[in-house]
């Protein structure tokens, strides 16, 4: 395991990078030099990614996801070729797991996602509710493994655990606003989203069940609390 790098500052204070070799981070561009750009990684030091491990050009104020290592010296450099520093071999999550995302970027069905620092993941673009950018870190749950070893990813828990939280939050929401809400089945999934984190296909499932319950009633104009 590689050890933590510490850098003592002017202060005497200890000072801990951003990033620890081994993980992938997104990073700001303070520099053009020489031999490379250099990148604020939070140590006095900052952190040389050589024009070798570029994929593009860069200039002072870009940000740019890369991975963190130790060259043939010893030294930790940054590398933009995030595919050869992931993990390879199949992954042991289990589907439902939570796990720390870094987004690596939008292709045509939706955001690569960098699971744990190891293997790469993939959000459908119908399932993602919010603003994404490269290099946001997030949490996320395992969707499903994929026989071809790709990984599905969702931003919510899935099942009844999930739609059980969401049914708390509809019923607090309710109570907090008199009990009514101008929002139903019906209502636009980005506006589900907005309200309370989750796709429409989970807030429906989790209205349908507080309905059995008579908790609440739909009506054209909104949700209603029942009172007892």
């Amino acid at each position: 395991m590689q050890q933590p790098i510490e850098s003592q500052s002017s202060s005497g204070s200890t000072l801990k990078p951003l990033v620890e070799v081994g993980e992938f981070a997104s990073l700001k561009v303070v520099s053009v030099e020489e031999v490379g750009n250099f990148l604020d990684w939070g140590l006095p030091k900052n952190l040389l990614l050589p024009f070798g491990e570029q994929t593009r050009s860069l200039r002072p104020g870009d940000r740019v996801l890369v991975h963190v290592y130790r060259d043939q010296a010893d030294r930790p450099v940054a590398s933009m070729r995030l595919d050869r520093h992931l993990d390879k071999s199949p992954a042991s999550y289990e589907e439902g797991q939570k796990v720390d995302l870094i987004i690596g970027g939008e292709t045509d069905l939706g955001y690569k996602a960098i699971i744990n620092h190891k293997h790469w993941g993939l959000l459908y673009s119908d399932e993602v509710f919010q603003l994404l950018h490269t290099g946001q870190k997030i949490v996320g749950y395992i969707r499903k493994l994929r026989p071809d070893g790709k990984i599905d990813l969702i931003l919510q828990p899935a099942g009844h655990q999930a739609t059980g939280e969401i049914g708390t939050r509809i019923l607090e929401l309710l109570q907090q606003k008199g009990g009514f809400l101008p929002i139903n089945d019906k209502t636009p999934a980005e506006e589900i989203y907005e309200r309370f984190g989750v796709s429409k296909k989970k807030y429906k499932i989790a209205l349908g069940g507080l309905y059995k319950q008579r908790l609440l009633k739909v009506d054209h104009d909104g949700i209603r609390l029942v009172s007892k």
